[in-house]
């Protein structure tokens, strides 16, 4: 329920923490063209989870936008799917997707944007030196969008699957861009959304910059997040950097992305994340 968001996302006063709205886009087409199933008050049975709730229509975006607190931080993760190549057209650099991104940051105010190329529907040689030479043209457009939005941060997933390793591509993503640019950033999840606790925390590579953030995620939940914001909060610091974390099966029914959420459980891991940054802002 949208009554609910008023207070959910309110941090108490000196709270090191600060929640971010995160919106997955897989599906929905663009504002100024939905997808089927997603345009004003469709018929729902189109999407890919009838809830809507994983993928909510941009009306609804708006509609939750609307009903957090004000100045509530929002952000974006890219995913492709047969129907919306948002991240594949974006390191393309084409015209449409250019343009979401300009939206999203001009009109939502977007803390940051994920392109997720962990995304099942992205060409390994998209992020991957190939004889296409793709990855370069790739890590170009994140630079150049970097540098067109400071205010909003671009994050790189970096993981591993089969022969596929991202690492490299984050490696040439910084070294245009000089490492001098705070807003682009690693972000580590091998787990792509199934909710998976990493086996170990990732090392940061050398050379990363410091002063800046860096992600990580994988398996969050009400009864571990402050053990791991402990831990990446520690491995960040270390390096000079401050932490993004980022849940999403942890709140949902059956611990499953694609089910709704389950408010109760959203509420304990937001009590518990706030009470850790409280504690840490008094360290």
């Amino acid at each position: 329920p949208r009554e609910a968001l008023k207070d959910l996302f309110q941090a108490p006063d000196g709270c090191a923490l600060e929640a971010v709205a995160a919106f997955q886009l897989a599906y929905q087409g663009y504002p100024w063209n939905p997808a089927k199933g997603y345009e004003s008050r469709s018929d729902t049975k189109h999407r890919r989870y009838e809830n809507g709730e994983t993928y909510p229509a941009w009306y609804e975006i708006e509609e939750i936008i609307a009903a957090l607190p004000h100045g509530t931080k929002i952000s974006f993760h890219l995913n492709d799917s047969s129907e919306c190549r948002y991240v594949s057209s974006l390191l393309q650099g084409e015209s449409e997707a250019l343009r979401l991104v300009q939206l999203l940051c001009q009109r939502y105010k977007a803390r940051h944007i994920q392109v997720n190329i962990s995304s099942r529907g992205v060409a390994p040689d998209l992020f991957m030196p190939s004889a296409r030479g793709s990855w370069e043209k790739s890590a170009s457009c994140l630079v150049q969008l970097a540098e067109m939005y400071p205010e909003t941060l671009f994050l790189v997933p970096v993981f591993q699957r089969g022969d596929i390793d991202s690492l490299p591509f984050l490696q040439l993503v910084l070294d245009m861009s000089k490492r001098t640019m705070s807003n682009l950033l690693a972000f580590f999840d091998n787990s792509a959304g199934e909710g998976v606790e990493p086996s170990r925390i990732p090392d940061i590579p050398p050379g990363y910059p410091a002063g800046g953030p860096i992600g990580f995620a994988g398996g969050i939940r009400a009864e571990n997040v402050k053990e791991w914001l402990s831990k990446y909060h520690s491995k960040a610091a270390a390096a000079g950097c401050w932490a993004i974390c980022d849940a999403q099966s942890g709140f949902r029914k059956k611990g499953n992305r694609g089910e709704p959420i389950d408010l109760e459980e959203l509420k304990k891991l937001l009590q518990q994340a706030f009470e850790w940054g409280s504690l840490l802002a008094g360290a």
